[in-house]
């Protein structure tokens, strides 16, 4: 029995992908069940973990008080982890099957949470303008230390969406 070349035109049954017929009648390519499932369990994981780990870090080092689990696994800790996994979700949408780089990757990952985070700032001040607390210098620091964190974990996103996406292509070819 001799193996075939990969074609990429037809993947294999049993690859990452698999063709399905759309709502017009025609035949596309799309995630295979199995793969569409690790791949967004991958994505949340990282994206809501990585968030966590970020508030974490923020509270430890800026405001000296470490977040116990009854902050983490709390109203805070579940719209951090939400806030957090669309990051990837988004960026693995942005780029998917294209075959982009990873600098591609790095600059939109960055824009990405560069857009998060200044809206969470942006909804900081206007909480702060509406209570009429004065502004001070501290919270420039705050938001520089976001900003910073925020691009380390763009990073992160953008080399986890990368090689994910590096893997399914190559998955895809080689089956």
């Amino acid at each position: 029995m001799s193996a075939q070349p990969p074609n990429p035109d037809h993947p294999a049954e049993h690859g990452p992908t698999e063709i399905v017929e759309d709502e017009r009648g025609e035949l596309v390519e799309r995630l295979s069940g199995g793969t569409a499932t690790l791949l967004l369990a991958w994505l949340i994981g990282v994206g809501a973990g990585s968030s966590l780990l970020a508030a974490w870090l923020v509270g430890a080092l800026l405001f000296r008080q470490r977040l116990g689990g009854e902050a983490l696994l709390s109203g805070f800790g579940f719209y951090t982890a939400i806030f957090g996994a669309s990051g990837p979700c988004v960026l693995w949408l942005a780029g998917r099957a294209q075959g982009h780089s990873f600098l591609w990757f790095l600059g939109t990952a960055m824009k990405i949470g560069l857009l998060m985070i200044g809206i969470v700032i942006g909804g900081g001040l206007v909480a702060f303008l509406v209570l009429g607390a004065p502004i001070s210098i501290g919270l420039g620091v705050l938001a520089a230390v976001l900003v910073l964190v925020t691009l380390g974990l763009a990073a992160l996103w953008a080399l986890v969406v990368w090689s994910a996406d590096r893997y399914i292509a190559r998955a895809r070819v080689e089956s």
